[in-house]
């Protein structure tokens, strides 16, 4: 993201409604893996216009019975006077140090309105819950 583009969404998120108030993200994040491992996380956090917020970091275990990193995080992409736009992207360390990403997804949403995402990849046995609401503190 250029400097002018995070000047532009800071400046929208000024001016914003939604930014007028204190707020925060409630995050309840749940994976399913093929080796009956299961995650889930439940958490609240504030997020900075243009930058990356980690709201997970874990291991899950491999068919191998190996442990492998997992790491959750979002950004806030922009703010309107009705919703609001957050990334999400949920990643997997591999065996040779590279990621392979388990969910890339963006989720609008208002004021006091949660939004629930699943997923499921039937060959990787994976199951993917994401919700989120934005609240007012």
């Amino acid at each position: 993201m250029n400097d002018f583009s995070r000047g532009q969404l800071l400046l929208s998120t000024l001016l914003s409604p939604l930014a007028m108030a204190d707020w925060l993200l409630d995050v309840s994040f749940e994976l399913s893996s093929y080796c009956h491992s299961k995650h889930a996380v439940n958490t609240s956090l504030s997020l900075v216009p243009g930058e990356e917020t980690i709201f997970f970091n874990g291991l899950s275990q491999s068919k191998h019975n190996l442990c492998r990193e997992v790491i959750g995080r979002a950004q806030l992409l922009d703010v309107s006077p009705d919703e609001v736009k957050i990334a999400f992207q949920i990643q997997e360390r591999l065996d040779d140090g590279g990621w392979r990403t388990i969910l890339a997804k963006t989720l609008s949403t208002g004021l006091n309105m949660p939004v629930l995402f699943e997923s499921e990849n039937t060959d990787l046995e994976e199951r993917v819950k994401l919700q989120i609401e934005i609240m007012t503190a």
